[in-house]
């Protein structure tokens, strides 16, 4: 099974093209807000623990690129086709083009800029194998970076 994750929002030309793979896949679909109602079975919106369970579950899943699914995923070591909700898919801006094209450059999920390419994207996924490097917490590459040394009081009162 084929986890699809759209958030609470929408991504109609995603599930759309879902739709269209339908007879090649087995889907389960969490369809936020959209109107595109699947013939697949799907539901609306779910908790973490409900979605976490269905990517689980799940061979890989097609995610949008918000920060926290791409979040989830990482921790979860999951297969992922990533696709950017995008302004021209009716979003308000392009905000997640990046992360997610960064997210294929690592190698930690399949990117995919246009659901027309989501059939292709998903035979590359399964082919694959996903890297999962490990990050340094945000506050110690900072101080690293900038060769801070450990504020201590009686440096802030100089």
């Amino acid at each position: 099974m084929i986890f699809i994750v759209v958030s609470t929002g929408h991504f109609d030309p995603l599930i759309e093209q879902c739709c269209r793979l339908a007879d090649r896949y087995e889907f389960l679909g969490q369809i936020g807000s959209g109107v595109c109602v699947p013939s697949f079975p799907h539901f609306r919106v779910g908790g973490p623990a409900e979605l976490e369970r269905h990517m689980r579950a799940a061979e890989l899943v097609v995610s949008h690129a918000g920060t926290g699914m791409l979040s989830m995923l990482y921790n979860m070591r999951k297969k992922s086709v990533v696709i950017p909700k995008q302004k021209r898919y009716g979003e308000s801006n392009d905000g997640q083009v990046e992360l997610a094209r960064k997210w294929g450059e690592l190698g930690i999920g399949t990117f995919c800029l246009d659901v027309e390419e989501l059939d292709s994207a998903i035979t590359r996924c399964r082919q694959g194998i996903p890297s999962f490097p490990i990050f340094s917490p945000l506050g110690q590459t900072i101080r690293s970076a900038l060769n801070f040394a450990p504020t201590t009081a009686a440096h802030r009162a100089a």
